[in-house]
């Protein structure tokens, strides 16, 4: 009886040592064709100290060399999920996901437009998630907070190839100023204020490639820059 309740307390002891492993947030970035600024980023956990290091080194690689996410999913958004604003419907389960350089297609998809909004499929179905455009873009402190620079990864501009009329969507509340520059770095158009849903007119310049730099009003350090195509 002694040796059955001891190995029952090194077992427990073993589980408490687990559960309390500090816990890391990763955000993720991702290139979804929806349209939807939700679909650009969400939140994963994990307190497997090898994944950890595995995320913390593909930090220290160009965008470009890193991996992407794959593993379990749940319902729920576990009380970190979120993209600015929005909280999603579901989570990654922490220590049950990786980052991997291959995946079958059939768990490639989108954070919103598909595992928000078809959750019977995704969460109840298939039970798995790899986004191929899910890459690493930083760690996370303090998951839980709304923090409302994070709208910089919400912006979005469509249509996009445009022959006339382009329109930033944001999520966020602030002012931003937005230019636009042709390929070789001449601005061709300035301090175009853009709140909420604005919709811009480009008929005044040629045709070709141009670069929209969006940054808020009082912080211009703070900027993204969106690559558009004008044609007819």
């Amino acid at each position: 009886m002694k040796q059955f309740l001891l190995s029952i307390g090194i077992i427990f002891l073993a589980f408490q040592s687990i559960k309390g492993q500090p816990v890391h947030y990763f955000e993720f970035i991702t290139t979804c064709g929806h349209g939807n600024w939700q679909d650009t980023s969400f939140i994963a956990a994990t307190s497997d100290q090898a994944v950890i290091d595995t995320c913390l080194v593909d930090l220290n690689k160009p965008l470009v060399q890193r991996r992407f996410i794959s593993g379990t999913v749940a319902h729920g958004n576990a009380g970190y999920n979120h993209n600015a604003s929005h909280w999603f419907q579901w989570h990654f389960i922490p220590d049950q996901w990786n980052l991997v350089d291959l995946a079958i297609e059939v768990c490639d998809g989108c954070p919103y437009s598909d595992l928000d909004l078809y959750p019977e499929y995704w969460l109840d179905t298939l039970g798995i998630y790899c986004p191929w455009s899910g890459q690493i873009a930083r760690e996370i402190q303090n998951p839980s907070e709304v923090n409302e620079n994070n709208f910089l990864s919400s912006i979005v501009a469509f249509p996009n190839p445009t022959s006339e009329f382009l329109t930033i969507e944001t999520n966020s509340n602030s002012v931003l100023i937005a230019s636009i520059y042709n390929s070789i770095g001449v601005k061709v158009l300035n301090g175009i204020v853009v709140i909420k849903h604005k919709r811009i007119n480009l008929e005044t310049i040629e045709d070709g490639i141009y670069f929209i730099r969006i940054s808020t009003q009082h912080e211009p350090f703070l900027s993204k820059s969106i690559a558009i195509l004008k044609a007819k």
